[in-house]
């Protein structure tokens, strides 16, 4: 197959996977089902995953997005099925699946960075992100746990952005991804506990975060852009 077969091909696959995620991400939103939440807004999250699998290929972006899209898929069934018994374990489980998500995006930045010193700095951000937020911020606010990890992963997922932003010119489609994806992620942290660490419990960002699904709202389509930049991605900056 030429050159020009395969870009058709990948243009062709693109938009109808687009049609697929994102009618069952609006169909979500205006439904409001809960069978509809659980199984298509799953479904969708899923099938980027699948999106960013079929034109995988020896190139350590893709392969690394890949992988960070299917840990997506793991961790989101603990949490989107977690409505049993047993639900706090099987957050917990999510929640550290997602952090090892965190490995593949920060391989990813590793193979998108060129300098040595990027590297090193990309490294030593995190694992200041991780010391503070034990050493300081858990003893300060007497965090959790949980509480904790979650800081960790949004912390990572922070340095992961701004890796893309200065790398925008390739990686834009994954920054753009990346921001909505952390977004949707304060939003579930404003919901799990955020508020009441903060101390907020009235007035209008409060009640629109409380009243709506907001995370949801950036979740799927910052997934499926961090799907199509794995499609999209070239080799060289």
């Amino acid at each position: 197959m030429g050159r020009g077969s395969v870009k058709g091909l990948k243009i062709f696959v693109s938009i109808l996977f687009a049609l697929v995620i994102l009618g069952a991400w609006g169909y979500v939103i205006w439904r409001g089902e809960p069978w509809d939440r659980r199984y298509l807004g799953y479904g969708a999250i899923a099938l980027c995953f699948l999106f960013s699998l079929l034109f995988i290929r020896k190139d350590l972006k893709k392969i690394f997005i890949t992988l960070a899209l299917a840990t997506n898929v793991a961790a989101d069934y603990f949490l989107v099925f977690s409505t049993n018994s047993g639900t706090d374990k099987y957050k917990m489980i999510g929640l550290w699946i997602f952090l090892g998500m965190q490995l593949f995006y920060f391989l990813y930045t590793l193979a998108v960075q060129k300098s040595n010193a990027a590297r090193t700095i990309n490294f030593a951000l995190r694992v200041t992100a991780i010391l503070v937020v034990i050493f300081i911020l858990g003893k300060r606010f007497s965090l959790g746990l949980k509480e904790e990890l979650a800081i960790i992963y949004i912390a990572n997922s922070v340095v992961t952005l701004f890796v893309m932003l200065f790398h925008c010119k390739t990686e834009w489609l994954a920054a753009i991804g990346m921001l909505l994806f952390i977004l949707c992620d304060v939003c579930v942290g404003l919901n799990e506990g955020g508020f009441e660490v903060i101390n907020v419990s009235s007035g209008w960002f409060y009640e629109f975060i409380t009243g709506h699904d907001v995370a949801f709202w950036f979740y799927t389509p910052g997934i499926f852009l961090i799907s199509l930049s794995s499609v999209w991605a070239k080799k060289k900056q």
